[in-house]
């Protein structure tokens, strides 16, 4: 039957191949005689993994962080340099001995030397910054802006010298979000942040020239985070898009108030050391919802004046539906109410105060805000201990 049951046929029997295996069969044979076979070559385990495109290589890495995915350089040839193409590079040094910031930025300086994609979502550097390595993080900020980095994080722990950005850094339209903390920004220069909706500034000098500049020319920042700064007196926000302003820890008590007009946000944080430079908030009258708090509460010789600023912020938002106030804060409007002071009037519809169960007056400070809340409609009340842990 044209060679029925010869080697030649494939059968199909149990999911095998009947003519296969009998090859199978005689390649063994023949390698029994000479010493080898295909045996070994059958028991050599397959690399699936490494079949896969370098696309969805990069894509599993980037669950890792970069010095956990940079260990698998050690697999293969291909795999070497994989894995500093990752689109998120996060670079941090939690130590300030010099030999281990300069081994650091030597390790950062590497990486980004055998990067070969020519994209970047997010560069994160968080390292104790030395003015010896200012040249060095000019060359991060070059290559981020040369890649077209959406987000940029630049945490430099700053000992003396502040570090100055070059004009790459504000001239970058790719960045949707930008942080930066320890930095002197060149009041000179020009802004072109025309993608820019997040701007966290943490202990920056910048002028009043350059705070007009960033708010008048970037069309779509929608969060602003303003902690720790100072070089500038006011803040005229008059950009439909920016939603959330947040004012944090000004140290600096001989500098004049802040003024702060914006009649487009809807959230406004405020978080203030108890002395120091004040703030005076004006023109929100599209605010929905305002946060406060102090930083810290201890008794002052000048507690009135504390008290006094306390009441001139309730003052400034009294018209939001929606209060948060802080732990600190309370503290400061229980000792308010116990000298019976008077509350401005507010149309807030939602209260939400951290409570201290362990100072007895802060009920007492909750009780003037519900007696100065004729439209209150919900009252939460955050329970919290003294290291501010929420029970």
């Amino acid at each position: 039957m044209n060679g029925e049951g010869s080697a030649e046929n494939t059968l199909e029997f149990g999911g095998k191949y009947f003519g296969e295996s009998a090859r199978e069969e005689e390649e063994e044979e023949r390698g029994a005689e000479n010493g080898t076979g295909n045996k070994r070559i059958k028991e050599m385990p397959i690399d699936r993994f490494g079949e896969l495109p370098d696309s969805l290589l990069i894509h599993t890495l980037s669950f890792l962080t970069v010095k956990e995915a940079a260990i698998t350089s050690v697999l293969s040839k291909r795999w070497e340099f994989l894995w500093a193409q990752l689109p998120s590079l996060e670079f941090r040094a939690d130590s300030g001995a010099i030999e281990k910031v300069r081994n650091f930025v030597s390790w950062v300086n590497r990486t980004l030397a055998i990067r070969t994609v020519r994209s970047l979502e997010n560069l994160d550097v968080s390292f104790f910054y030395h003015k010896c390595f200012s040249s060095d993080v000019d060359a991060w900020v070059h290559f981020a802006a040369k890649n077209k980095v959406k987000k940029l994080n630049l945490h430099l722990h700053c000992y003396d010298d502040f570090y100055m950005p070059p004009q790459a850094m504000y001239s970058c339209p790719s960045l949707t979000k930008l942080h930066v903390r320890g930095c002197i920004m060149d009041f000179k220069t020009t802004i072109e942040w025309r993608s820019l909706t997040y701007l966290h500034l943490h202990i920056v000098h910048l002028d009043q020239h350059l705070i007009d500049e960033i708010l008048s020319t970037c069309p779509v920042l929608y969060t602003l985070y303003i902690e720790k700064c100072h070089g500038f007196d006011r803040m005229e926000i008059n950009s439909p898009s920016l939603h959330s302003l947040s004012i944090a820890h000004f140290e600096y008590n001989d500098s004049p108030p802040l003024k702060i007009s914006a009649p487009y946000i809807h959230k406004l944080e405020i978080s203030l050391p108890m002395v120091g430079r004040k703030l005076q908030v004006e023109n929100t009258s599209s605010l929905v919802r305002a946060d406060i708090d102090y930083q810290g509460f201890t008794w002052h010789t000048s507690f009135v004046e504390v008290m006094n600023g306390a009441s001139e912020l309730l003052e400034s938002v009294q018209h939001v539906k929606e209060l948060h106030v802080g732990l600190e804060f309370i503290k400061v409007v229980a000792m308010m109410a116990l000298i019976d002071w008077q509350f401005p009037q507010s149309r807030r519809e939602l209260l939400i105060v951290a409570f201290d169960s362990e100072y007895e007056h802060s009920i007492s400070g909750i009780i003037s805000l519900l007696e100065s809340s004729p439209n209150l409609q919900t009252l939460v009340i955050d329970r919290c201990s003294a290291d501010g842990d929420s029970a």
